[in-house]
């Protein structure tokens, strides 16, 4: 553990697999999708793939059609059964302990806007920006949500620590030039073994 080479202004969440887990719910939203529209994609190949935007991963694992009415019909359905969704250790009190250090917070995800505003009012969580898939063109890993909290805070690339579980999120902030902390306990997996890694939110002061 060691802090970075450049002060961090900024300190900026995914949300899934990092500050929640939303699992059971996916799976739950995934099974009526499957219903309704006669998917054959098990869950497990849609999970695999989490972290980029919905309509990415459908077209990812061969889902083509009916694109838009299965999206809004799936984030209806994780709004729907949000109750499921369980915090992370110290998700709350991250925010107050970053904020007492004076170091702004962010999240950037992939999840809808819509579902992002609920689970933060849930959960207590108060992040100064929040960006989602509604506020750019493209999502994680491009760079259009990095650049658009950059515009919002006014700081530089170096200045931002960002904490991911994906590759597609390390690949979103190396393509960023952001720092990169590794959420070891959420959903992804990831072979760069020179990693900074955390083992829970609180382990994030380390590098600060």
């Amino acid at each position: 553990m060691h802090q970075m080479s450049h002060p961090i202004k900024s300190v900026v969440f995914d949300l899934d697999g990092v500050l929640i887990d939303s699992r059971p719910v996916m799976e739950i939203s995934w099974g009526l999708i499957q219903e309704k529209y006669s998917l054959v994609q098990p869950f497990s190949e849609y999970f695999k793939h989490i972290g980029i935007p919905f309509i990415e991963i459908m077209k990812a694992i061969g889902v083509n059609d009916k694109l838009i009415e299965i999206k809004n019909d799936y984030f209806s359905y994780t709004h729907e059964n949000i109750e499921k969704i369980k915090a992370y250790n110290h998700s709350y009190d991250i925010f107050n302990i970053l904020k007492n250090k004076n170091i702004t917070t962010g999240i950037i995800t992939s999840k809808e806007r819509k579902n992002t505003l609920a689970i933060c009012s849930k959960y207590g969580f108060s992040p100064d920006e929040i960006i989602t898939p509604n506020d750019v063109k493209r999502g994680k890993p491009s760079i259009d949500s990095g650049q658009e909290y950059l515009k919002r805070t006014g700081l530089n690339s170096k200045d931002v620590l960002y904490v991911g579980d994906m590759e597609s999120d390390f690949i979103f902030s190396r393509n960023m030039n952001f720092h990169f902390l590794f959420a070891n306990y959420g959903y992804g997996e990831i072979s760069d073994m020179n990693l900074n890694k955390i083992d829970n939110l609180l382990d994030i002061i380390n590098y600060i």
